[in-house]
């Protein structure tokens, strides 16, 4: 599906194909609002079933960060000997998993069993840390950070100021020992812009760049659009429209009961 079959489709659903009312500027913004509302959608139950899977995959991307060693940081905590930052990528949107790759900064070197490096590396998975959660952990011996059991927490700590490049803290306690190297992670990247403009519509060849997604999530994105520009428009068929069109399943209505 080509962003001109997407525009024709969402026409098709108000019923303005002869008839268009709808400012082409308004359309890209109602696209990629929508496409943002699906995935966001979609991200809260990623990896429930297979379908959740398979209709983001497109986005999910995987990557090695280099860790740094904020020598400079003023806010280590007691039990902390470094202070780690990475990078996240510039496309990045939302983290899928993270783990924490750990080398073994003291070793016996007169025991044969050590003389292989892989026998220093460590692999941990981190878990996600929260704001609310770190004054509880951190008096915690289970729970507080070590390289068993690394966190990550995605904080501004842009010494300018500013949203980009995004950040990731990696707490993981005292590092005399293990000290983290790199950091794997799982991801989704941000997604396409949508953008038409009057030329690629009126041309009688078909030129705009195909959807990114799989042809029925582009059907999903489509009642997304339809939907926000119903209600834009105050549409009485808003009342309708979301019942008849919703074909995916609310998974958390089941677990909350």
């Amino acid at each position: 599906m080509t962003y001109r079959d997407f525009y024709d489709h969402v026409l098709t659903e108000l019923n303005k194909v002869e008839a268009p009312t709808l400012l082409l500027e308004d359309f890209n913004y109602f696209a990629n609002k929508s496409v943002q509302q699906y995935i966001n959608q979609v991200y809260n139950r990623f990896d429930t079933s297979q379908q959740s899977s398979d209709d983001l995959r497109v986005l999910q991307k995987s990557d090695i960060l280099d860790v740094i060693n904020d020598k400079e940081s003023k806010i280590l905590i007691p039990g902390e000997s470094g202070f780690y930052v990475c990078t996240l990528p510039e496309d990045y949107f939302h983290i899928l998993n993270c783990v924490v790759i750990f080398n073994k900064k003291k070793s016996d070197t007169n025991n044969k069993c050590n003389n292989n490096d892989s026998n220093n590396i460590e692999y941990n998975m981190a878990r996600r840390l929260t704001a609310d959660q770190f004054p509880s952990i951190i008096r915690n011996a289970y729970f507080k950070p070590s390289y068993k059991c690394p966190y990550f927490y995605i904080n501004n700590t842009n010494n300018e100021g500013g949203a980009y490049p995004i950040k990731m803290e990696i707490r993981c306690g005292n590092t005399n020992i293990y000290e983290p190297i790199s950091v794997q992670i799982d991801y989704l990247r941000k997604p396409e812009q949508i953008s038409l403009t009057w030329d690629e519509i009126n041309i009688a060849e078909d030129t705009t760049k195909e959807m990114e997604f799989p042809e029925y999530v582009c059907y999903e994105i489509i009642n997304e659009c339809v939907k926000l520009i119903l209600e834009n428009s105050s549409d009485v068929r808003l009342q309708t429209n979301y019942p008849i069109n919703k074909t995916i399943g609310n998974v958390m209505s089941s677990d909350s009961k």
